[in-house]
């Protein structure tokens, strides 16, 4: 990494300069004369201990907001614990995660902790109150299913996308440099045409580099129920428009083009996505083409053989990612690169976190309600999303005809804690409005210049995704996804609170008895051996797991949202 006495120079500089617009961010005639203290537990870098940082974005923050800010950082393990914990003893920062809002809400409701924030918006959240993502955002998380009296709890972080459509979280992704030595094999869906592409890439590199045998695919089943079980909830789901909602015991599955439910259920029926996934996985067993050793695998080996070189397909795409970060080291033109839906005309590709993906809350009892409210509202703009991931304008990015530009050390430095102590990079990357492949209305740029700007992706663009997009006649790797794909923006406007009674006993029921025995299925070694396992459960799920009776009683949970639905929908189209 490149830290530079003359770097170090350029971040003190901007942020006295930053120091100077202490009005910057709030409401008109707001008076914070007043120097306060705020106490924040938030999804933040860890490069320094908890308590008053030292970075140039967080003296940013301070100085334009007039507070001193003691931040915690927690992780999504430990927090529940803690909070439980704070809460018991009467000990709540002014401003806190949620890590499971529908659990943790109405347990903060019940004591009188979390401030209800509707009286503050129209003076102290000017940024939220007046751009269409932020009114979507608390038209959202004050209905029914994510508030218990129409009021507003929960403020949404993190809204849009954490990607710019190249690197979904669920795709279908192939060993690209291969399969275009192959000669393109053509593939007509998620089905066999698929295994022979993925054969005919075994067939060229049989092994990995250090002598391992490669295979077409694998799995990290070894994990059991629920993540053992993620390729088949999100193997096809997602690349096909439709996302099967956990909640349900998978059960459930709603359109990504409009949030509507399909009346098929997912374990019941044959043919729904859900088997179809799991029959994949199996006929890639019966032709030798799933590593053996998926069955006992855990994800972390799994993610080690990838970055080996030893699959030609995977569905994470963080995985791709890092398994693509290790594979630069020896050759930029080996790659994953996620295809356009091989099945489906709509596809979960382009996200939209409305609602926020990370939650917070403001403290019933804090002394600052207004402060707590602007601040929370400072961080959530664009211009604030874009500083969080970049650091502050003039360390690593300038404005060049009304657009950021990235500089050329920045997309050369390496993003570590140390990096986020001198210049605030990505310590606030939780704790701030937007994901980092948002796009900003204001300058039509993703809000990580590190990542997703004009020149980022110049500057990464190897041979084989030159090859990929001259392939689908497309002019940038995102352009082949629109072009190829006729909806490709994810609506998930349907919100699922824990199931209440007896469906929450089925629905734990159901997914232990699926964790056990879907396995089972995926190691059969033929169709007929396959189709007798599968109808085998599917004949007992219905007859002894009351799985027909759960669908139904979330179907129409999901039914009773339609205008609720059609009310957020119509909200949306002032994003696009």
């Amino acid at each position: 990494m490149k830290n530079t006495t003359k770097l170090m120079a350029l971040v003190v500089a901007v942020a006295m300069l930053f120091g100077a617009m202490a009005s910057v961010g709030m409401a008109e005639g707001d008076d914070f004369s007043e120097r306060v203290t705020l106490d924040v537990v938030a999804f933040v870098g860890a490069g320094e201990a908890d308590g008053l940082r030292t970075d140039p974005v967080s003296k940013y923050i301070e100085e334009a907001l007039n507070i001193d800010l003691y931040l915690t950082h927690v992780t999504e393990a430990d927090w529940p614990g803690q909070l439980s914990a704070m809460l018991a003893d009467n000990d709540l920062p002014d401003i806190f995660l949620l890590s499971d809002a529908t659990k943790q809400l109405p347990m903060l409701i019940k004591s009188n902790s979390a401030l209800a924030l509707d009286d503050y918006l129209e003076q102290y959240a000017p940024n939220t109150m007046t751009t269409p993502a932020g009114q979507l955002m608390v038209a959202a998380n004050k209905l029914s299913a994510n508030s218990p009296d129409g009021k507003l709890y929960l403020w949404g972080m993190c809204k849009g996308s954490w990607d710019d459509g190249t690197v979904p979280t669920c795709g279908h992704y192939l060993r690209w440099d291969l399969y275009s030595a192959a000669g393109y094999p053509e593939i007509t869906g998620y089905n066999d045409t698929l295994l022979d592409a993925l054969e005919a890439m075994v067939a060229l590199e049989p092994e990995t580099a250090d002598g391992q045998k490669t295979y077409g695919l694998a799995a990290w089943f070894g994990a059991g129920q629920d993540w053992g079980e993620w390729v088949f909830t999100y193997g096809l789901g997602p690349q096909s428009g439709v996302n099967l909602i956990t909640t349900t015991g998978r059960m459930l599955a709603v359109s990504t083009v409009d949030s509507k439910p399909l009346e098929n259920n997912q374990l019941t029926d044959p043919d729904s996505i859900f088997w179809t996934a799991v029959q994949f996985y199996n006929r890639a067993y019966q032709r030798g083409l799933l590593d053996p050793d998926s069955f006992m695998m855990s994800s972390d080996i799994y993610e080690d053989n990838l970055k080996a070189g030893k699959y030609m397909f995977n569905v994470p795409g963080w995985m791709s990612a890092n398994a693509n970060q290790e594979f630069k080291k020896t050759d930029p033109n080996k790659m994953f690169i996620s295809l356009p839906s091989i099945n489906a005309d709509a596809e979960d590709r382009f996200g939209n976190m409305y609602r926020g993906e990370r939650q917070y809350v403001v403290n019933a009892n804090t002394e600052y309600p207004e402060r707590c409210v602007a601040l929370l509202d400072f961080v959530s703009s664009y211009e604030f999303s874009r500083i969080a991931w970049n650091g502050l304008e003039g360390t690593f990015w300038n404005m060049e005809d009304g657009k950021p530009v990235p500089t050329d050390e920045y997309l050369e430095v390496t993003k570590n804690d140390e990096l986020g102590v001198q210049t605030g990079v990505n310590v606030y990357h939780h704790f701030c409005g937007f994901g980092n492949g948002t796009i900003d209305p204001n300058t039509g740029v993703a809000i990580d210049l590190y990542q997703f700007s004009d020149k980022a992706n110049e500057q990464k663009l190897t041979d084989t995704m030159k090859d990929f997009i001259a392939y689908y006649g497309g002019e940038s790797q995102a352009d082949v996804y629109r072009k190829n794909t006729t909806t490709t923006d994810s609506l998930m406007f349907i919100s699922f609170g824990d199931p209440e009674g007896d469906y929450a006993s089925y629905v734990n029921e159901i997914n232990a008895y699926m964790g056990t025995n879907v396995f089972k299925a995926v190691a059969a070694t033929s169709d007929e051996e396959f189709a007798q396992i599968r109808d085998g459960m599917i004949a007992d799920l219905q007859n002894n797991y009351h799985a027909e009776e759960t669908f139904q009683y979330f179907y129409d949970q999901a039914l009773a949202q339609e205008a609720d639905v059609a009310m957020l929908v119509e909200m949306s189209n002032a994003l696009k």
